[in-house]
């Protein structure tokens, strides 16, 4: 398949120029991590966050010659061939990255046509929403599911795990409460970042309120993408930082319940 460099344009409301196009990283025709049943998942290109913790590293950068070009009409051909797959399974599509979000025009149109041939969407983010708009309205419209990665509610904890504020990420998740979206929220649990009591106290005081928030998955750190970061010529700086015991996540788990949450790990 024909790959690009890409150099996306913004408009003076810093609106990259969308011409129908998605930027995508790659494509996994039957995943099982992403979502409900057995998912087609979309990786697409460019994150703004920094996370230590990153198992996709070679997706930040919107600007690479692996990124492949792809229209929508592309995407659904590969789409329909797995759709009695997808539906079998109580499955569907799921859009992640990256961060979908930076190229929500492609994914509310992606969405749609999904809508039209019956097919569930689910939007795999972190909540980094650049534009409050109708094309962002209309693309949760068109999401039968979002999965929200809330890393860290302490704004100083969060700077130093993910490089960045968490102000947008918690704008996102009252946004979907307010609208009432199906989300399940997904909490990465990391040695020394996240794995303590007040981390999960702060969680389930935040989300508690949610009605719409249906299920917390509790993720346990790993390892598997380190080797991404070198590849990329980045230093991995969590070496030595090993996936939490059980009992870690058990207690966590017990402590978010006690929000009125039900939770999955």
């Amino acid at each position: 398949m024909q790959t690009h460099t890409i150099h996306p344009a913004e408009s003076a409301d810093g609106h990259r120029h969308y011409h129908g196009k998605g930027i995508v990283h790659s494509i996994e025709s039957c995943g099982t991590v992403d979502g409900p049943g057995l998912r087609f998942v979309l990786f697409m290109q460019g994150c703004l966050m920094r996370c230590l913790y990153c198992h996709n590293r070679d997706t930040w950068d919107m600007r690479t010659e692996q990124a492949q070009v792809l229209t929508v009409e592309q995407v659904m051909k590969q789409v329909i061939s797995y759709r009695h797959y997808l539906r079998a399974t109580g499955g569907g599509v799921t859009a992640t990255g990256g961060e979908p979000l930076l190229q929500y025009e492609f994914i509310r149109d992606w969405f749609a046509a999904c809508h039209e041939n019956g097919i569930h969407t689910c939007l795999d983010t972190n909540g980094y929403a650049l534009h409050y708009d109708a094309i962002l309205d209309s693309l949760i419209d068109h999401t039968d599911l979002v999965m929200l990665d809330l890393k860290q509610i302490d704004p100083e904890i969060h700077k130093v795990l993910v490089g960045i504020p968490n102000t947008k990420t918690l704008r996102f998740a009252r946004y979907l409460a307010e609208r009432q979206q199906p989300t399940r929220v997904r909490f990465v649990i990391v040695p020394g970042y996240t794995d303590d009591d007040r981390s999960a106290h702060l969680l389930g005081e935040f989300i508690g309120d949610m009605e719409n928030i249906e299920t917390v998955e509790l993720l346990p750190y790993h390892e598997l993408g380190a080797h991404k970061w070198e590849l990329c010529g980045d230093e991995y700086k969590l070496k030595g930082v090993h996936p939490p015991p059980k009992d870690t996540v058990l207690h966590i788990k017990e402590i978010l319940e006690g929000y009125g949450k039900n939770i999955i790990y």
